[in-house]
Order: structure tokens, then C-alpha cells, then sequence
């Protein structure tokens, strides 16, 4: 028997803290700003979990199919969460990050398997997705209908990250290693370091560069499925938009 944790116990453990983090933002006045703080493992523990399923995964094109159509469902509902309630609709968008994540791992996996005429043709596409990538993340914004809009969430902290976890697969110290410096890279360069200290509820706010809170769960990984079901293989493209709405409309009615 593996001592640790499963696949699906671990996206469990995600679950309960995402759904945390999400009612913080909804009722930031009622939940303490430290809630936000403590939750920065999620995004990246998802992101880590879906890169170690692109290396097992029977079929990576039906992944990958899944992850584009549930962000583009999920975007079409803030669309129409905007149409409702205007600019307290629901921005949230993971789907459209993990999607964009494994199709820049699949196009160098491909380019590492092409034969030497085609390899550059598959680098570059896989580079040119990353810049777009983060091009959603800090400057670019697509309007759509209702003052809606694409602007990929966590962009800048998940898609070097997934990068990290794809180039460094095999190796869980040096996953760390590197998600460890660009953690701090970003708390230096993106938020000033100590110097920029504006308060401890700022602090929780613009903390996406302690994604180093996710190296425990990497470690605790034991490497197995967990119980597989068809009800978990969906729990979670379902579970996303309904928790997200159903905090919406509390925060609307309370």
C-alpha cells in the first residue's frame, strides 16, 4: 500500500478549498482575507494533476477536447451571467487556462516526436500559443457581448507553471525547484517584494505568486487514480460553473 495521496483525493482536497476561495470573492466583507491566501495551491494543483494525466491519459485528443469544450460552455454562461447581472457577472474561465495549457505541452510533445523537418514548425506553434497565452494574461482582453470578455485567468501564474510540471516530468525536485524560483521572481518583479507592502488584505489579494504552496501535494502524490467512476470523470466539469453560479446568485439575494 502507497502512503500519501491519490489523484482523487487530491482534486477533492482542490475542491473544497476552490469552493472557498470563490465564496471569499463573493462575500469578501463575511470571510476573512487570509481565506484567499491559503487557497493558492488550487489552480496549480489542478494544472499539475492534468499534466500528469497528458503523460497517462488513453486518449490525449479527447482530454484536450474536453478541456476546449467546457471553456467554451463556461465562457458562453459568463456571457450570459453578464447579460443578467451586468458587471457582477462571473469572469472565472480555469477551463480556457488548462485547455491553452495542454494544447501548448501536446504541440512540443508532438515537435519532440516529428521528424526533424517538422520539429520547428510544431516549437514554434507551441511558442507562439504561449505568448498569446500570456498576452490573455496581462495585456490582452477580447470583449464579447454584455461587458463580457476573454482574459485567461491565472494565465501568468498556470501556463509557466504546466510548463514546469510537462519538461520537468519525471523529476518532483526539479518541478519544485523551478516553480519555487518563478514564485518568487513573480513576488519580486510583479508585486515588489517586501517593498511593496500595502496591507495584509492587499497582500492576500495579490498573492498568485505563492503557486509554491502546491510543492507539498506534489510530494504527497502517490501516483494513483483513486477510485474512478464515469460520476467523478465529469464531477468536476460540472461542479465548476454550478458552484460558481450558485455563489453569484447568493451574493446577489443576501
Amino acid at each position: 500500500m502507497k502512503i500519501g495521496l491519490n489523484r482523487a483525493q487530491l482534486k477533492n482536497i482542490a475542491l473544497i478549498f476552490m469552493v472557498l476561495d470563490n465564496a471569499w470573492l463573493r462575500f469578501s466583507t463575511s470571510i476573512p482575507s487570509a481565506a484567499h491566501l491559503v487557497t493558492r495551491f488550487v489552480a496549480p494543483l489542478f494544472a499539475w494533476l492534468m499534466v500528469d494525466g497528458f503523460f497517462h491519459t488513453k486518449s490525449r485528443g479527447r482530454y484536450c477536447g474536453r478541456l476546449w469544450i467546457a471553456a467554451i460552455l463556461m465562457q458562453l454562461g459568463n456571457v450570459i451571467s453578464f447579460a443578467i447581472w451586468g458587471d457582477r457577472g462571473i469572469t472565472d474561465n480555469i477551463f480556457l487556462t488548462l485547455a491553452l495549457g495542454f494544447s501548448i505541452i501536446w504541440l512540443f510533445e508532438r515537435g519532440k516526436g516529428a521528424e526533424k523537418g517538422k520539429k520547428t514548425v510544431w516549437f514554434l506553434a507551441a511558442i507562439l500559443l504561449t505568448v498569446l497565452s500570456i498576452l490573455l494574461s496581462v495585456a490582452l482582453y477580447i470583449p464579447l457581448p454584455f461587458g463580457s470578455g476573454i482574459m485567461l485567468e491565472g494565465g501568468l501564474e498556470l501556463i509557466p507553471f504546466i510548463l514546469f510540471a510537462y519538461f520537468f516530468h519525471g523529476s518532483k525536485w526539479k518541478q519544485a525547484a523551478a516553480v519555487l524560483i518563478y514564485s518568487f521572481v513573480l513576488f519580486f518583479t510583479l508585486y515588489g517584494g517586501i517593498g511593496g507592502w500595502q496591507g495584509f488584505d492587499m497582500f492576500c489579494m495579490n498573492a498568485d505568486w505563492m503557486t509554491f504552496l502546491v510543492i507539498p501535494f506534489m510530494f504527497l502524490y502517490n501516483g494513483r487514480e483513486g477510485k474512478k467512476s464515469v460520476f467523478g470523470k465529469w464531477f468536476f466539469y460540472a461542479f465548476y460553473p454550478i458552484h460558481l453560479w450558485a455563489l453569484a446568485i447568493l451574493s446577489m439575494v443576501l
